[in-house]
């Protein structure tokens, strides 16, 4: 039968009795480590399953004392219902409430409290317990939940807690197992004889199938899921919500770690500046202070702890204990996590947690202070095609693709794909890739003033080089498809005419006006005067009173309108010139002919008799063979 997949973890202070419960209550023994045994002591995670007619439950058992907070934050970010344990000899203690104020940053939506070791205490001592537990969890997620006193050595209580515990997981929705990327956060490594490297966590998102391919992030290393297995079980495939573990033998052990996830090749990326909500424990918790800017932080999320730093990028200046502010966290190395992530601050030192909050987005550029407060609050509580809109915006020319959106929100890209089929100021650019109406009306904008200036500036120029439009107003790096849809978009828009690798402005006249429209019509008169034998362009620059990169500017404007045609260095000549020319050889088709009887067929200096050889050999009136050329 198919049963719902649920994540149980303990909380609470050291010695209270988590494993023993979860020992009486599943049959497990979650401590596996000998140290462990020796010491009595949970020191890292330790898992049992619990399967009912309904559920398949996992417990995490996480450990309580303070030195092992970070190993309990490693487990218990995936958690559907949290297992709060107060011993009844003890009440709560500091990590009681640690613990307890971990499971709120993380947003854990429910739970159960069990008061431990009810058969050493009598009647009155365990309502004042329950007392203390009610006002310690008054206005959370606990409050109003089931407090239920238990014995692990005589089973008292186990049958009503194993109820209030089922009770607990029914109030919470299945994990998306289809509309998420596969996402396992990786807890525990180690190798298995004839098997090879071996992988544990409790699945976060998504499913992955058996012989799937999968990528291990941060580090990229790449392999496919041999074996999987679930609670133990051989499976074919995992879903969100289940204690996974699986095989992967094209990794090395040391290439692998806790803290790493496991993907889809390609699905997600890295990031190492974190933008958030950031909530400070109100200072009823131990260790709040006010949080000042560029504070170095412990960074926990999912199962990986990293180093890094707070920046305000709000109007906040320094944080008080129970305020909230938009932050940007930058690591001092790479984590793998998608906006809606919870995660959890600890102090530098001494490692206390302080905070906690949501992940708005993993891959927005760094921020300054008192960033607009809308673009911030778009990415805390906007809708999906709002989120996205707005990345595409702060992405600018370059575009957003689907698979971008994919690796920000974690959401697969069949999934985008319907989701955001009709989003309305977003163009599609193909390829799904999308760009902001803002941005294409700003682009238009910019498009037009280049085109004016470089014209005014340029009054000699018949059109401006793609290349060069490109250069001066797309990003360094666009791609071709990208400048093709923006070319595209500007002359459907009758910005821009486009001519091969040229550009002008649609209906501009092509001739010169004023002074250097009346030097135009001279020079090119000279030129058609003197036919085969061209002036020097340095016989005109001495002639005029022009400077000569003004002379030198109308013979290229000449050029590119076609009346004069460069033969080589210097030499230049009318188009009619070289019309007649052709007429007069084309009398000698078929014969060959050398530079010398050449040279006295058009009466021509050998200065101008090469290069009108060499421009008739090219334009296919000649063809050279050795010394002599035949005529075509």
């Amino acid at each position: 039968m198919s049963r719902k997949k649920r994540v149980v973890g303990t909380a609470g202070h050291i010695d209270h009795g988590k494993t023993a419960l979860v020992l009486a209550l599943t049959g497990t023994d979650t401590d596996r480590l000998p140290e462990e045994k020796r010491r009595g002591i949970t020191i890292d995670l330790g898992f049992a399953s619990w399967f009912t007619d309904d559920y398949q439950i996992g417990f995490i058992d996480v450990p309580g004392h303070e030195r092992f907070v970070k190993n309990m934050l490693a487990g218990i970010g995936g958690i559907d219902s949290a297992l709060l344990v107060v011993a009844a000899d003890e009440s709560i203690k500091p990590q009681t409430r640690e613990h307890f104020a971990i499971c709120r940053l993380l947003d854990i939506k429910t739970g159960v409290i069990a008061i431990t070791k009810r058969d050493l205490v009598e009647d009155d001592i365990l309502d004042l317990v329950r007392m203390e537990i009610e006002e310690m969890v008054a206005g959370s997620f606990l409050a109003g939940k089931p407090i239920v006193p238990v014995s692990s050595v005589t089973g008292e209580g186990l049958d009503d807690l194993r109820r209030a515990i089922v009770a607990s997981v029914a109030e919470v929705e299945d994990r998306d197992a289809s509309t998420r990327v596969f996402r396992l956060p990786i807890d525990r490594v180690f190798t298995m004889k004839g098997f090879g490297s071996v992988i544990t966590g409790t699945t976060f998102a998504g499913r992955l199938h058996v012989d799937s391919d999968v990528e291990v992030l941060p580090g990229g290393k790449r392999s496919r899921a041999r074996n999987i297995q679930v609670h133990g079980e051989t499976r074919d495939s995992a879903s969100a919500g289940e204690r996974t573990s699986v095989n992967l033998p094209d990794i090395e052990l040391q290439d692998l770690h806790r803290g790493q996830q496991l993907v889809a090749p390609g699905a997600l990326r890295t990031s190492q500046v974190i933008t958030a909500r950031l909530d400070l424990l109100p200072s009823s918790f131990g260790g709040a202070k006010p949080l000042k800017d560029q504070t170095r932080i412990r960074f926990h999320h999912l199962s990986a702890e990293l180093l890094g730093s707070i920046r305000f990028v709000d109007e906040t200046t320094e944080l008080k204990p129970g305020g909230s502010a938009y932050v940007q966290i930058r690591l001092e190395s790479p984590v793998v996590a998608v906006a809606g992530d919870r995660f959890v601050i600890r102090r530098y030192s001494p490692a206390i947690t302080i905070g906690g909050g949501v992940i708005l987005d993993t891959h927005l550029p760094k921020l300054s202070r008192n960033t607009r407060a809308g673009l911030l609050d778009v990415l805390a509580a906007g809708m999906l095609q709002e989120r996205v809109e707005l990345m595409a915006k702060l992405a600018g020319l370059r575009g957003l693709t689907i698979h971008e959106v994919q690796a920000r929100t974690g959401i697969r890209v069949e999934t985008l794909t319907k989701e955001l089929k009709n989003v309305p100021h977003l163009a599609d650019s193909g390829e799904r890739r999308w760009i902001h109406q803002d941005v294409i009306t700003d682009f238009r904008r910019r498009a037009m003033d280049f085109l004016r200036k470089y014209f005014e500036e340029n009054r000699m120029a018949l059109n401006v080089p793609k290349s060069e439009f490109v250069q001066k107003l797309l990003p360094r790096g666009a791609d071709a498809a990208m400048i093709n849809f923006l070319l595209q978009d500007l002359a459907r828009e009758k910005i821009v005419a486009i001519a091969g690798d040229a550009l002008d402005i649609p209906g501009r006249s092509k001739t010169l006006g004023g002074a250097e429209g009346e030097l135009a019509r001279m020079i090119e008169g000279r030129f058609a005067e003197a036919g085969l034998a061209p002036p020097p362009v340095s016989e005109l620059i001495n002639e005029r009173t022009q400077k000569a990169r003004v002379i030198e500017g109308v013979i290229g404007f000449l050029v590119k309108q076609g009346n004069l045609v460069r033969l080589a260095e210097g030499i230049y000549v009318h188009r009619d010139a070289l019309a007649d020319a052709r007429e007069r050889i084309s009398t000698r088709a078929g014969d060959t002919i050398d530079v010398g009887q050449f040279k006295e067929f058009f009466g021509l200096s050998r200065k101008i008799a090469i290069p009108l050889l060499e421009w008739m050999d090219r334009e296919g009136v000649t063809k050279r063979m050795g010394d002599v050329r035949k005529v075509l």
